[in-house]
């Protein structure tokens, strides 16, 4: 039988869809933290997934520490649109 899924688990999960599956002791151990601190923070897995998608699409190197530390901004910071997008949102304003 298996356990019920945590808010944990949720976040560790959108940790590992963005930045990778950690596989070394040292590695989640940094999830880990990060985890904590961001449930700390009463951080979502939907929450978590608007901060990673910000991190990625905004640094160069981005990390998994970033994501605590970026956290509010991302939540703040309008949704990005693709390129494309912007096009059409144009055309259509054009209209």
């Amino acid at each position: 039988m298996s356990r019920a899924r945590t808010p944990r688990d949720e976040v560790w999960d959108q940790l590992a869809e963005s930045f990778g599956e950690p596989r070394t002791k040292t590695e989640r151990n940094q999830f880990g933290r990060v985890v904590s601190e961001l449930l700390e923070a009463g951080a979502t897995a939907e929450e978590v997934e608007k901060a990673c998608s910000y991190v990625l699409s905004t640094f160069d190197s981005p990390s998994v520490f970033a994501v605590t530390k970026w956290f509010t901004v991302a939540q703040q910071a309008p949704a990005r649109v693709s390129p494309q997008q912007q096009a059409i949102e144009a055309l259509r304003r054009q209209e």
